[in-house]
């Protein structure tokens, strides 16, 4: 098994990257009052975007660390219109680290409000979404076919949001709807690209909040029934948790052959109890009670004998830091330019959970029980208490 951190949480990011961002911003607003000047859209984006250098986390990804990453679609640079969803070719160039697998845009953007990606809605700028998403895993994959490590790498979407609880049977009704579409696109993009590799699209489960779709992995099936041939499953660990009776429903489900041999993808991280209730944080393993440990590691071997999260090879780690300087280390000598950041940073939400999230030393003691507890499935057990001890 081999292990794969979410790219946004791999980043350092440059103090220029968020003034791209305003820039894009502030471009956008006057383009729609203005609409003419998107004559001008590429040009200025292409100018702009040399402001936004970002580098990888060399204490992440590398020997000995993470394998790879899940690249998310959700870096604001790589899409530069969000009524087209074009894709913005330098950034899908400029790409060079190990890539595992995908994962489309959310629901909401922290950074750019204006982006949003919910899979239930089917206006016809949602199904440009679709093709875009698909077709900029395809354009990476085909620019840079060393760095994406997976024979058919999959693409990870949400199932979306329903308007309000009334809405929900019709939102999935419009849900099945764009699946069919999503499906149908992705042979369309296959063909047309020629290659032997094939994007996997998958649904992931979603957490037990608001009016999230698919919260458990029979309303994924459900959604799913006739499409299983094209679109598979991503499992959250962290996502079924959330849900009353998440777990136990989860290792019943995994009974049923045809489930597990749906799930190919799995993504982990830890939703800790508060006044007796899993919440959706994404906190780090090492922030697991110890005696919930063996729990966990049996979970794990479970998930992983009854799925097909093998054929893939990877595991995803979704687990960010809480702490702004792992992101950005240069803030630590610039006073002025830590004070600017943190007022852009503060309607963001990015880091409204630090208190659970721990800091890049957290990402790292979970790989290592990750590691425990899938490596070596015997001796999980003991290497686990003997790590987790130790910390």
């Amino acid at each position: 098994m081999k292990y794969a951190t979410s790219s946004h949480h791999a980043m350092i990011i440059s103090f220029n990257c968020y003034t791209y961002m305003l820039l894009r911003l502030g471009f956008e607003r006057l383009a729609d009052r203005l609409p003419f000047i998107r004559i001008a859209e590429k040009r200025f984006n292409s100018l702009t975007l040399r402001l936004a250098n970002t580098t990888w986390n060399p204490s992440l990804i590398g020997p000995q660390l993470f394998d790879a990453v899940e690249l998310h679609l959700t870096d604001p640079r790589l899409f530069y219109n969000r009524f087209e969803w074009k894709i913005n070719d330098r950034m899908v160039r400029s790409l060079g680290l190990p890539i595992s697998s995908f994962h489309a845009h959310i629901e909401k953007s922290p950074l750019l409000t204006r982006y949003t990606f919910n899979l239930c809605d089917v206006s016809p700028r949602m199904r440009k979404a679709i093709r875009g998403q698909l077709e900029a895993a395809y354009r990476i994959a085909e620019a840079h076919p060393k760095s994406v490590v997976t024979d058919n790498p999959v693409i990870v979407f949400h199932a979306g949001l329903a308007q309000d609880a009334a809405d929900r049977e019709a939102a999935l009704l419009r849900l099945r709807e764009n699946l069919e579409f999503l499906a149908a696109t992705n042979k369309q993009l296959y063909e047309h690209y020629g290659h032997d590799r094939k994007i996997i699209p998958t649904l992931e489960n979603s957490p037990n909040e608001g009016t999230w779709l698919c919260q458990t992995l029979d309303e994924c099936v459900q959604v799913l029934r006739g499409l299983s041939d094209e679109i598979k499953l991503t499992l959250d660990y962290g996502h079924a948790l959330t849900v009353k009776g998440g777990r136990n429903a989860l290792l019943q489900q995994l009974k049923n052959k045809e489930v597990g041999e749906n799930i190919v993808s799995l993504h982990m991280h830890h939703s800790p109890e508060v006044n007796n209730e899993a919440q959706h944080v994404h906190a780090p393993l090492s922030k697991i009670p110890q005696g919930n440990l063996q729990t966990l590691a049996s979970d794990l071997r479970e998930i992983v004998h009854c799925t097909a999260i093998k054929k893939q090879g990877y595991v995803t780690m979704e687990v960010p830091s809480g702490d702004p300087l792992d992101y950005m280390p240069w803030l630590r000598t610039s006073k002025r330019s830590a004070a600017l950041v943190n007022r852009f940073l503060s309607g963001t939400r990015l880091f409204e959970f630090s208190d659970f999230q721990g800091t890049v030393k957290d990402q790292l003691a979970s790989l290592a029980l990750l590691k425990d507890m899938l490596d070596d499935s015997v001796l999980a057990g003991e290497k686990v208490w003997a790590y987790r001890g130790s910390n």
